[in-house]
């Protein structure tokens, strides 16, 4: 009797179907990894509080006042305030300049990638799609950039080119973007040669579909997930770098804030002041390993051969 009444319902219709989208599954999968999910969320936090500067900043993060410099974190400022991570010193609030900061270094990480990542798609791409003498050239480039040292190449551009500023920032993005485009380039290059014998890409030829067209709309779509993860594990690199600069006195220079130059200009007071330098390199650590958490989740998230 049970038998019967099961067969006789209605079978679903299209509407009533569960859909299972690509946003749908990758959403289910990230969220399953709960470090990269905590990760996630640090890094919106971060973000918010980096466009949000001006207004949570309590105090002007240039503001000197020497009659506070080294006050510990929660003592009273001026203007009936409170330092909730001291002072450094010149008596500037750290929790001002560490805002600030936070514009500085991922201003620097997203650039830097953006332009690391456009260009290694753009020749990786070229190389694993045409092969031949286009993939030779490209490759020996990429050999002869993963050869020079990367942090040696950035300090001696800087030494000729640096200036002050902001356009120094710009310089450093451009810099960091310009030589970190190899690692890119392979990893596209690799996707190519495996995507460009597919089937899919075979009937796009067949069709008389022009090669921009198959790169960019066919091969490039497919590619995408391991360069998201790498761009994401990138950043953080490039948020390190320039934050070794500035620790170097070669990055963002004083008085601009950055997490770097603040590490470099109270690495000497650690005994006496140690929340100076604590609280930034804290910030950098708990950045880094945010991105990274990130990039593991989206790892998992966006691999095809992992089934539910």
């Amino acid at each position: 009797m049970r038998g019967n009444q099961l067969s006789s319902q209605a079978p679903l219709s299209p509407q009533e179907e569960p859909v299972f989208s690509f946003a749908r599954v990758f959403w289910r999968r990230f969220r399953r990894n709960r470090l990269a999910v905590l990760g996630a969320s640090i890094l919106i936090i971060l973000f918010a509080i980096a466009i949000l500067a001006p207004q949570l900043a309590p105090y002007d993060p240039l503001r000197i006042t020497l009659a506070k410099r080294f006050s510990p974190p929660g003592s009273p400022g001026v203007d009936g305030k409170v330092y909730v991570l001291g002072t450094d010193s010149y008596g500037r609030d750290l929790l001002s300049r560490m805002i600030y900061g936070a514009r500085i270094s991922l201003s620097v990480g997203f650039v830097s990638v953006g332009i690391a990542v456009s260009l290694g798609i753009i020749l990786g791409s070229l190389s694993g799609y045409y092969g031949g003498i286009v993939d030779t050239v490209i490759m020996r480039l990429t050999d002869m950039m993963l050869s020079i040292p990367v942090l040696f190449l950035i300090i001696t551009v800087l030494a000729f080119l640096g200036s002050g500023g902001f356009d120094r920032i710009y310089l450093i993005m451009g810099i960091i973007g310009v030589t970190s485009w190899p690692g890119v380039a392979r990893l596209v290059r690799a996707e190519f040669l495996s995507l460009r014998e597919r089937d899919f890409t075979e009937a796009a030829r067949a069709l008389g579909a022009p090669d921009p067209l198959i790169i960019f709309r066919h091969i490039l779509p497919n590619a995408m997930a391991p360069i998201i993860v790498s761009s994401t594990l990138r950043v953080a690199g490039s948020i390190l770098t320039e934050a070794s600069l500035s620790f170097l006195g070669i990055g963002v220079q004083p008085p601009t804030p950055s997490w770097g130059n603040m590490l470099y200009e109270n690495q000497a007071f650690l005994r006496n002041a140690a929340w100076a330098a604590t609280f930034p390199g804290l910030a950098i650590f708990v950045t880094l390993l945010s991105f990274y958490l990130v990039g593991d989740g989206l790892r998992d998230a966006l691999d095809p051969r992992l089934k539910e």
